[in-house]
C-alpha cells in the first residue's frame, strides 16, 4: 500500500495538467489501450469499507459483420477468470487495479453497434468461493488471516498479502458455514481492522489509524466539488461486551471514549443525551475481561466512524487510493479537515477522467 504523500502541483507537472487521459487494459497479457480500441467506459472502483473492488468496462465498433466476428479476436481474448490489470493516468499512467474478469456479456442490436461489456473484481472476491472449514486452535488469528489471503495470490488474482498486528485473543478461531471473504469481513469487525485491496495488494490492517494524508486538495484547484454529512445514525455511548472465561463463568468489559479521530467532537459529545445510550453483545471471541475491554473498544471505534460521511470529484488522479486520509481545503471552517477515504472510483467517460471519493470520521 502506497504511503506516500504528494502535491497536486507536483502531480500537475508529472501528468501535462491533466491533458490527454488515457489507460490500458491487459487481459491475461494482451494490451488493450484507449488510444487503439474504441473503449467507450471504464470505471475502477476500490473500497476500504469491507467490500471487494472491481472494474467494468465497455467496447463498441469491434464487430465484423461480414464474417460475423469480432475484430482482433476480442471475444476470445476476454475470458471468464482471466488476469486483470488496469493502469490509467495521462501520458503517464499508472497501476489502479489488479484482479480477474469475473462476467462479461455482449448485446447486439439493431439501432446501435454491437458491445462487449466486462466485469472485473479483485483478489478478494476469489474468496467468496473458499469455503473449506477453519479451527485454528491455538493458531494466532494473524497466521490464520494470512494463510486465507495467500489462496488469491496463489491463484494469480492478488499479488501480495499484508497483516497488520491482530489482537490475541485466546478464544480459537471456527469457520463452518461461512466463506472465506464473509468470515474475513467478521474478523475485521472484531479487532477493528480495515479488509480491501489495493493494486494486488490484500490488506488486513488497522490502517484508520494512520492518519497522515495521502495529499490536499482545494476546491477551485482540482477538486470539483464536495459535500459532507453528519448523522446519529448507529451512534452509540457505550459498548458493553459479555463472555465467557476458561471456567465458563461471565465476563465482560466496556468502552465509552472514542479512540480514534484527533482532537475533534465525537457524535455523543455533540447529542450528550446519547451518552447514555448501550450497545450490549455476546462474543465467544473473549475469554478475558481485558479482551472483553478491547473487543468493545475496537466496535465503539467502528461504529463512530460512521459518524461523518461525505463525497467529492476531482480531476483524475491515479495516486488516490482508500484506506487513505485526504485533507480538503477551500471550504468553511467546519468543512474544511482531514478525512479518511473509504472508496475511490477512478472513471474515464467521452467527458474525460475523474476520480471521485467517499469519505468517513469519528469526530469533526
Amino acid at each position: 500500500m502506497d504511503r506516500g504523500r504528494y502535491t497536486f502541483q507536483a502531480l500537475s507537472a508529472k501528468y501535462d495538467d491533466f491533458r490527454g487521459p488515457a489507460f490500458e487494459i491487459k487481459v491475461d497479457g494482451k494490451p488493450l489501450k484507449s488510444a487503439e480500441m474504441p473503449i467507450v467506459s471504464l470505471e475502477v472502483e476500490l473500497s476500504a469499507d469491507g467490500s471487494a473492488g472491481g472494474c467494468r468496462f465497455a467496447v463498441e465498433s469491434l464487430f465484423d459483420y461480414e464474417k460475423s466476428a469480432w475484430t482482433n479476436n476480442l471475444a476470445k481474448i476476454v475470458q471468464i477468470g482471466a488476469k486483470l490489470e488496469i493502469t490509467a493516468g495521462y501520458v503517464k499512467k499508472e497501476p489502479v487495479f489488479f484482479g480477474y474478469v469475473d462476467e462479461y456479456s455482449m448485446a447486439y442490436s439493431g439501432s446501435a453497434p454491437p458491445r462487449l461489456e466486462v466485469t472485473g473484481v479483485d483478489g478478494l472476491g476469489f474468496l467468496m468461493h473458499c469455503r473449506k472449514p477453519v479451527y485454528g486452535g491455538k493458531k494466532a488469528p494473524k497466521k490464520i488471516v494470512e494463510e486465507i489471503l495467500r489462496q488469491s495470490v496463489t491463484a494469480g488474482y492478488a499479488k501480495s498479502v499484508t497483516v497488520g498486528t491482530v489482537g490475541s485473543f485466546t478464544a480459537p478461531c471456527v469457520k463452518e458455514v461461512l466463506d472465506d471473504f464473509r468470515y474475513l469481513r467478521l474478523m475485521s469487525e472484531q479487532y477493528c481492522m480495515s479488509l480491501f485491496c489495493v493494486n494486488g495488494e490484500l490488506i488486513f490492517d488497522n490502517v484508520i489509524r494512520s492518519t497522515s494524508p495521502i495529499m490536499s486538495l482545494t476546491v477551485g484547484a482540482g477538486l470539483l466539488n464536495f459535500g459532507r454529512r453528519l448523522s446519529l445514525h448507529g451512534q452509540t455511548g457505550e459498548v458493553e461486551i459479555w463472555g465467557r472465561d476458561v471456567n465458563q463463568k461471565f465476563i465482560h468489559g466496556s468502552a465509552n471514549r472514542v479512540s480514534i479521530g484527533g482532537r475533534g467532537k465525537s457524535a455523543v459529545q455533540y447529542a450528550e443525551k446519547f451518552k447514555t445510550t448501550v450497545l450490549r453483545e455476546y462474543s465467544e471471541y473473549v475469554r478475558t475481561q481485558n479482551e472483553c475491554t478491547k473487543l468493545a473498544q475496537a466496535r465503539l471505534d467502528a461504529q463512530a466512524m460512521d459518524f461523518i460521511s461525505g463525497e467529492g470529484t476531482c480531476v483524475g488522479i491515479p495516486e488516490l487510493i482508500p484506506g487513505r486520509y485526504i485533507n480538503i481545503r477551500g471550504l468553511d471552517g467546519e468543512n474544511n479537515g482531514t478525512y479518511f477515504m473509504s472508496k475511490v472510483r477512478h472513471v474515464f467517460t467521452r467527458d474525460g477522467f475523474y476520480t471521485k471519493f467517499e469519505v468517513k470520521g469519528a469526530k469533526t
